[in-house]
């Protein structure tokens, strides 16, 4: 080995070493900083309870307009860190936990010598350990996981979570059952709007019904995979072919959500009894398209639990079912109001869920509570003793809040204010401002328009500019008759110049340059005779006067 393959293969190992040291003690800061935002959470959350404390006594707000500390925090949280009600909620809760219940984790998070997510994991498996343990419970528990991170052991969850039941069940056996007693009531099915014409299905359930589940679903792929393959035996040798390439790219995954869809809503691989045939889909439509029929406008279809889906979609469920729930939107601002309704306080049906339409989640900033869940409130107050006075029940005033939020809002000092398009503009006690733009399909249909119309003007003020919003020269939209007028006067221009050039007399002279091909062709050809027989002509029919 050459000395200069000696130094290279020395140099290798050194630098690694001091990335590896830098991705360390990155990970470090990282943690040390998410400990000292947990504490800020805590302490605002605190402060909060404060100020509720100093505000009871005689002169205290009666108990159903007292709103709670942990939704105030919350609301702070959001105006500071820019993050959802949700996370708001959780990094408070658990920064409460840490610094009440669970300070050993907290010292090793500030330390720098545990991440978040292992906090998270320990304080969760350790929730329903009795109070009297509890000291004793984390401190082992900390002290094993840490020791086995100094050891190089990489623990994963399950691991993990064996590990701290083992030592919860030398202290308080009955926290094991506890915890497991509450976790069984996440159970549950949601459904979620995703992105790109993809939406979630997620599914709590207990563990014997997840495995019923998973064999059914299991047992419906195995039929599926049959049925594929007697087809393609069927058809021969080159479909076997064809089909054997589509396997490759058919992954489980998608054998299974073919496998749940045809359990759900059958297909034509299950035979039905007589007397038990499949129950019928009714799909509800939402059809958002101006009434008037406006060219250029198109409608936007929306499915209620999965959002805007394809018009193949709806035909699809169409050839199953009976027929489907159709619901017309006018995407006018204003379309469903009504004066006389206006002075009334329960917004009608059809307006009220054109303000669902509209805002698709809680207004609220960083809430996600979606709409059809939340109440439809007004943003100025109606008056019950004089409505003509008070806000009107119209869509200008109206937008939904969950009921916590609802109440946050009615009696909080914060300030709300709603502009005509959806937008709402919230504005924390200490003069932080954050907005918040409706969501729904209503509200996404009306960006687009939006959209769509100031591209139309911006092509409209290119032909023909406005002379009160232009400044300057417009330049013109680069069209044929534009480019011809262009190249006009672009000739013109030159032959002008030409006789200046080319030693000419001036601007009558239009004669092109010799090097003209076109004029050499086409120049004209003068006569001398043809000049001596007219200036004669000239001097007989109109000879001069002298």
């Amino acid at each position: 080995m050459t000395d200069d393959t000696a130094g290279a293969s020395s140099a290798a190992p050194s630098a690694l070493t001091d990335l590896t040291t830098a991705a360390r003690a990155g990970w470090a800061a990282e943690n040390r900083a998410c400990a000292q935002r947990l504490t800020a959470c805590y302490e605002l959350f605190r402060e909060c309870v404060r100020r509720e404390d100093s505000g009871a006594g005689q002169d205290c707000q009666p108990g159903h307009a007292v709103v709670d500390s942990f939704v105030v925090a919350s609301g702070y949280v959001v105006a500071a860190m820019a993050v959802s009600t949700l996370r708001a909620e959780s990094m408070i809760s658990f920064a409460v936990d840490l610094h009440e219940r669970y300070p050993a984790i907290l010292a090793a998070l500030a330390a720098g010598r545990l991440d978040h997510s292992a906090a998270q994991l320990l304080a969760r498996q350790m929730s329903t350990v009795d109070a009297d343990v509890v000291a004793l419970v984390q401190q082992e528990v900390v002290e094993e996981y840490l020791a086995a991170l100094e050891a190089g052991e990489r623990l994963g969850a399950r691991a993990v979570r064996e590990n701290v039941d083992a030592i919860i069940a030398r202290y308080d056996a009955d926290g094991i059952r506890r915890r497991r007693e509450e976790a069984s009531r996440d159970r549950g099915v949601r459904i979620s709007k995703g992105t790109d014409g993809m939406s979630t299905l997620s599914a709590i359930l207990a563990s014997e019904e997840a495995a019923v589940l998973a064999e059914a679903i299991d047992q419906r792929v195995a039929e599926h995979a049959d049925a594929d393959a007697d087809a393609a035996d069927t058809a021969g040798d080159s479909s076997a072919e064809a089909a054997a390439d589509r396997e490759c790219f058919y992954t489980k995954a998608e054998r299974r959500a073919d496998a749940l869809l045809s359990l759900v809503c059958g297909d034509a691989l299950r035979t039905y009894e007589a007397d038990e045939p499949p129950a019928p889909l009714r799909p509800r439509v939402t059809v958002i398209a101006p009434c008037d029929g406006v060219d250029g406008e198109q409608a936007r279809v929306e499915f209620t639990r999965t959002g805007q889906s394809a018009l193949q979609a709806l035909l699809d469920m169409l050839v199953t079912t009976d027929g489907a729930s159709f619901e017309k939107i006018d995407p006018r601002i204003g379309a469903a109001d009504d004066a006389r309704r206006a002075l009334t306080y329960r917004p009608g049906t059809e307006l009220a869920r054109r303000i669902r339409l509209r805002d698709g989640t809680c207004r609220h900033p960083g809430c996600a509570v979606p709409a059809d869940d939340c109440d439809v409130d007004h943003v100025r107050p109606f008056d019950h003793a004089d409505p003509a006075r008070g806000g009107p029940t119209e869509e200008r005033n109206l937008m939904c809040l969950c009921r916590r939020h609802h109440r946050f809002k009615t009696f909080s000092e914060w300030i709300y204010d709603l502009q005509p398009d959806g937008t709402l503009l919230v504005i924390t006690p200490d003069g932080a401002t954050m907005m918040t733009r409706p969501s729904g399909p209503l509200g996404a249909y009306r960006r687009e328009q939006a959209r769509a119309e100031t591209r139309a003007w911006d092509r409209q003020q290119q032909r023909n500019p406005d002379p009160t919003t232009t400044l300057g020269d417009a330049r013109s939209e680069p069209t044929y008759w534009t480019r011809r007028a262009s190249r006009l006067n672009a000739e013109r221009a030159h032959t002008r110049a030409e006789p200046a050039r080319a030693g000419g007399t001036g601007p009558g002279n239009t004669r092109p340059a010799d090097h003209s091909r076109w004029w050499q062709r086409n120049r004209p050809v003068i006569s001398e005779v043809e000049q001596q027989v007219q200036v004669l002509l000239d001097e007989i029919l109109d000879p001069p006067p002298f």
